[in-house]
């Protein structure tokens, strides 16, 4: 299996050094490749089984979208052909068609998806976020400044039950296109939603376990509860 990791010295905001780690462990007999920038990714040319990139500053969004931008249709013949990966946190920008900011400058993005990305930095959503994808019950947190408006639920990734969607408008969270996810929800979102996470490793026929599978699992199991309940205690005080 190669497995490929993307730019982690610049992509790594928010919990992300943990995802690399989950990875590392996960994947320590097969092929990692760690693509440095500004290298180019390999899965825009080469085979690669898994694909993951984390959140970065604004500033390297920019670095990186300059970079890939010429290979944009290359990314998108790899997302058709069933490329596997995960892009977490605000990597999840670079997927759409511009990245706006309150000022009005306008950076254009690779164009993968019908969104654009709306920065107001003064304007910052803190909040857990929960729902469902299959049957998996996911959550996350989400600290950010931004909002994706356009056709941000055309290819709708979490069911938000609990928090908010891409935008006030919807109540989906991410992408989800064949084998590709995307989401600005932090955690890491990997390591909070194990069930998930080993079902997406299935995708490209790794069967193992994860790295402290049993204590992933009951943690999860604990939040859950914990969320459940904390939701629930919101709920009877609206009814109120």
């Amino acid at each position: 299996m190669r497995i490929e990791i993307i730019y982690p010295e610049i992509a790594n905001l928010l919990g992300e050094h943990g995802t690399q780690q989950l990875l590392r462990e996960c994947f320590k007999d097969e092929e990692i490749i760690w693509t440095h920038y500004p290298e180019l990714p390999q899965f825009f040319t080469n085979d690669v089984d898994f694909v993951y990139m984390g959140g970065m500053t604004e500033h390297s969004q920019e670095l990186v979208l300059e970079l890939w931008r010429p290979h944009a249709d290359q990314f998108r013949s790899q997302i058709d052909k069933g490329l596997c990966g995960f892009f977490a946190g605000n990597s999840l920008d670079l997927l759409g068609r511009n990245i706006i900011h309150e000022e009005g400058r306008t950076i254009q993005a690779l164009g993968l998806y019908p969104f654009d990305t709306y920065c107001n930095q003064f304007d910052r959503i803190n909040e857990i976020v929960t729902g469902d994808f299959r049957d998996f019950e996911l959550m996350g947190y989400r600290s950010q400044f931004t909002s994706h408006k356009g056709d941000s639920s055309a290819y709708p990734f979490i069911e938000v039950k609990n928090g908010s969607g891409m935008n006030p408008s919807v109540q989906t969270e991410g992408i989800a296109e064949k084998n590709f996810f995307a989401s600005s929800l932090t955690g890491p979102f990997l390591i909070l939603n194990p069930e998930f996470t080993k079902w997406l490793f299935s995708l490209f026929a790794y069967e193992g376990e994860l790295p402290f599978e049993a204590d992933l699992m009951a943690a999860a199991k604990l939040r859950r509860e914990d969320l459940s309940r904390h939701f629930d205690k919101k709920v009877l005080k609206k009814k109120k």
